[in-house]
């Protein structure tokens, strides 16, 4: 075997005999013969980084293989994924995942911790090479918040992970020890439920556009999230054995659950006529990986609380869900049973996904404590009579 390995290598030495360069092809043949050549003598291989996959090439190989996972549902997570890669791909160049060492990683974080937090809300500084980018909108005071940098590391260490497994790289994860701990109400940035006289502001004077007013009512009384209610369709709305409304596209097992429909809510029932694939709520436009209209309709809302003078980030749309868990936790409803209602993965606790007759009317009850007596509702949906099951 070594005799024709050694034959081999001796027809491409003739062949190309005073030549400086051979063709890529011959140049990859050759190596691989004398790495054969190693193998059959017992000697080590070397290995040949020029024949290696940039990282960014490997990381599109990577993504294949991610989207082969059972139950992954459509979000913005490989939008993210992909835009991490691309980012430290412009930091790191065409060297492969090899090369990656643990000064790379911590330049790399420090990098992020600098660069302005709103840079990629700008198309143009997406195609910027990495120098322009970090000479535009690098070296601030104030970086990118420690959850999106986490984000970044998080991503960027499960893929070192899987490149380790099949041969790519060895040795210590270079991406480990990056995450910073988020401290509540400072990292962590979590919504928090708007207060009486706000949400007085909010509906005073209610949105201009009469669909957002009732994704927002909708909200407060439910205590759906946003994509949720703007997802709905005319069959998700039932009326036996009381009116409720069936969540059937969540994220997670305990996101698809039965919500009983609060008494200020049963204009809902009316509303929901036609086609039962017919969205309550068309005019909101499907954005996003997953097509959904929660995107459209988020904005929409933005630009209200804006317009009433609320620019803060941990007051938004899902503030709403905050003042609904809220007042049941006050009410000392069981966290178990809140959680069934807003769809909440709870350790310990294990919930069929539609629970029965004598359950949802339970529930029902619990949805019926919540209450905004000062709330100025439009008298467009202050219901008169309530509506009846059929």
């Amino acid at each position: 075997m070594e005799a024709g390995i050694e034959w081999e290598i001796g027809k491409i030495a003739e062949e190309y005999e005073g030549q400086d360069d051979l063709p890529d092809v011959e140049e990859y043949r050759l190596a691989a013969l004398h790495d054969a050549r190693s193998t059959v003598q017992g000697l080590p291989v070397p290995i040949r980084k020029s024949m290696q996959a940039p990282f960014r090439e490997l990381a599109d190989d990577y993504m294949v293989t991610w989207r082969t996972k059972h139950g992954l549902k459509a979000t913005n997570t490989e939008q993210q994924m992909l835009a991490t890669f691309d980012l430290f791909a412009g930091f790191f160049g065409k060297k492969p995942i090899r090369d990656v060492r643990d000064p790379d990683a911590a330049h790399f974080v420090d990098a992020l911790r600098q660069l302005h937090p709103n840079w990629a809300r700008k198309p143009k500084a997406r195609e910027m090479p990495w120098r322009e980018l970090m000479k535009a909108y690098g070296g601030q005071p104030k970086g990118l918040a420690d959850a999106t940098v986490n984000r970044h590391m998080a991503t960027l260490k499960t893929f070192w992970k899987w490149a380790k497994r099949r041969g790519h790289c060895d040795g210590e994860n270079p991406f480990e020890g990056h995450h910073r701990t988020l401290k509540e109400g400072i990292n962590a940035q979590g919504y928090v439920a708007w207060t009486e006289d706000e949400l007085t502001k909010l509906f005073s004077p209610p949105p201009k556009r009469a669909d957002l007013t009732e994704l927002m009512l909708v909200a407060l009384y439910s205590g759906m999230r946003l994509d949720e209610i703007a997802s709905l369709t005319v069959a998700d709305i039932q009326r036996k054995p009381v009116p409720f409304i069936r969540v059937t596209d969540a994220k997670t097992r305990a996101g698809n659950r039965d919500v009983p429909i609060h008494p200020a809510l049963w204009w809902l029932v009316d509303k929901a006529t036609g086609e039962g694939g017919n969205r309550l709520w068309p005019s909101f436009r499907d954005e996003g990986p997953g097509g959904k209209p929660g995107g459209d309709a988020g904005k929409e809302f933005s630009r209200h609380k804006a317009g009433k003078g609320y620019r803060d980030r941990v007051k938004a749309f899902h503030s709403f869900r905050k003042n609904f868990v809220g007042q049941l936790e006050r009410r000392r409803v069981p966290e178990q049973e809140v959680a069934q209602i807003v769809g909440h993965e709870k350790a310990g606790f294990t919930f069929g996904t539609y629970g029965g007759e004598a359950e949802l009317r339970r529930k029902a009850k619990v949805v019926s404590l919540i209450a905004y007596p000062n709330l100025p509702i439009p008298d467009e949906y202050r219901i008169k009579e309530p509506c009846k099951p059929t």
